[in-house]
C-alpha cells in the first residue's frame, strides 16, 4: 500500500499533465510572488487565465486529492520557509463585465480583459488641495459591473475609469485582487468593499458555481462568510457609478499620497486594530496598532536577521534583505510578548500563514 507522500506525489504528477506541463512551474520559489518577498518553493505553481480556468484547477485538485492553495497578488500572507505542499494557484488575470441597457431597453454586455498592473509608481503623487473625500455619487445613474476575483483593485479602477465608471477610488493604491478585497472586507475611511457589493459567484466545496447575493456574504467588521467556508470567488458584482471622473482620481491622488508611507517589500499591516475597549480602558488616542508598537513598547528600529519594523509604519514588518520567515515571526512574536507583558494587550494576527510554522 503507497504511503500518504508517495500517493500525493503521484496524484500531483497525474494532475501537472491534465493541467498541461507548459502551464505550471514546479518548485517555484514563493517568494518571487509575494509583496514581503518570503517563501520556501511550491510543489507546483499554475496562473489561470481566467474564472474557467480557475474553476478547472480547482475541481481537478480536489479530484486527484492534492493540496490546494490560492493567493492573488501575494499580499497579506506570509509563506513558510519550507514553501506550500501540492497545487499554489496565483490568481492574478480575469475581465470586467459591463452591464449596459441598449437602445430596446435589454441588457447588453462588454467584456473587457484586465492585465495585472502591479503598485510600483508611488513616487509619482499630483499636488492636491482641498480634495473633498467624502463626497457622495447619490445623484449620478448606478452602472453593475462583474469583476473576475483576479482582476487587481488598481488595474481594475483604472480600467474602470477610461470606461467613465467610478466608485472603487475609495480603495485606491490598497494592493491585491478583488477577490482578496471581498475575502477580507476591505475598508477605508470608515468604508468597507462590502458596502458597493450586489452578489458573488463563487465555486463551494462541491465544484458547484453558486450566485451568493450580498445579503447572504456575512460582511462584518474586516470578516466575509468566505472565513468560515471553503468557497472560491470566481467573480464580483459590484454596483458602481457613471460619475464625476475628475473628483474620483483627485481622490486616488490623495489615497496615493496617505498610502505611500505604506513600505514596500511587506505583507502588509502585521496586527488588526486594538478593540474599541481596550483602547479606552488604556486611554490611546487610536485603536492603531502602531502607536503601541511605537509609543508604548517602543520598538522602532527592532530587528531580527533581514526582518524588521519599518520606522515609517510600526504595523509593518519589512524584508531588508535576506529575510526569513522565521526572521519575520521572530519580530511578530517578540513584539506580541512584549504588549502581553507590559499592557495586558492580546494582539491579534492580520497576516495569513501559508505552510507549515512550528507555533
Amino acid at each position: 500500500m503507497l504511503g500518504g507522500r508517495m500517493k500525493c506525489l503521484i496524484n500531483i504528477d497525474s494532475l501537472v499533465k491534465t493541467l498541461g506541463e507548459n502551464r505550471v512551474k514546479l518548485n517555484e520559489p514563493l517568494s518571487l510572488h509575494t509583496t514581503l518577498k518570503i517563501g520556501g518553493p511550491a510543489d507546483v505553481l499554475y496562473i489561470p487565465e481566467g474564472s474557467g480556468e480557475l474553476i478547472k484547477a480547482v475541481r481537478l485538485a480536489k479530484s486527484f486529492e492534492v493540496p490546494m492553495t490560492i493567493i492573488g497578488e501575494g499580499s497579506n500572507v506570509l509563506v513558510s520557509d519550507s514553501g506550500v505542499r501540492g497545487l499554489v494557484i496565483k490568481n492574478i488575470k480575469g475581465k470586467i463585465t459591463l452591464r449596459e441597457k441598449g437602445f430596446l431597453g435589454f441588457r447588453r454586455r462588454r467584456v473587457i480583459p484586465v492585465e495585472l498592473d502591479p503598485i510600483i509608481a508611488r513616487d509619482k503623487i499630483s499636488n492636491i488641495e482641498d480634495v473633498e473625500v467624502d463626497y457622495e455619487e447619490n445623484d449620478f445613474p448606478g452602472v453593475e459591473v462583474s469583476v473576475g476575483s483576479g482582476v487587481g483593485l488598481q488595474a481594475g479602477m483604472n480600467k474602470l475609469f477610461e470606461m467613465g465608471i467610478t466608485g472603487l477610488e475609495r480603495f485606491a493604491w490598497i494592493p491585491g485582487t478583488v477577490g482578496g478585497a471581498v475575502y477580507k472586507n476591505v475598508q477605508s475611511d470608515g468604508r468597507f468593499i462590502g458596502e458597493i457589493v450586489k452578489e458573488v459567484m463563487v465555486l463551494d466545496s462541491h465544484g458547484g458555481v453558486v450566485k451568493v447575493p450580498v445579503e447572504e456574504m456575512a460582511f462584518e467588521g474586516y470578516r466575509s462568510r468566505l472565513h468560515d467556508t471553503d468557497e472560491v470567488v470566481l467573480e464580483v458584482v459590484l454596483k458602481l457609478k457613471k460619475g464625476d471622473l475628475n473628483k474620483a482620481r483627485a481622490i486616488t491622488d490623495y489615497w496615493q499620497k496617505k498610502r505611500s508611507r505604506q513600505p514596500l517589500n511587506s505583507a502588509g499591516g502585521v496586527f488588526k486594530n486594538i478593540s474599541e475597549e481596550d483602547r479606552r480602558v488604556l486611554g490611546y488616542p487610536t485603536p492603531a496598532p502602531e502607536y503601541v508598537v511605537e509609543h508604548i513598547l517602543n520598538m522602532t528600529g527592532y530587528k531580527v536577521g533581514g526582518a524588521m519594523i519599518s520606522p515609517n509604519h510600526h504595523n509593518f514588518i519589512v524584508n531588508k534583505g535576506g529575510a526569513t520567515a522565521k526572521d519575520y515571526l521572530a519580530v511578530r512574536n517578540e513584539i506580541v510578548r512584549r504588549a502581553k507583558e507590559a499592557i495586558g494587550l492580546k494582539l491579534e494576527d492580520e497576516i495569513i500563514r501559508l505552510g507549515e510554522f512550528d507555533d
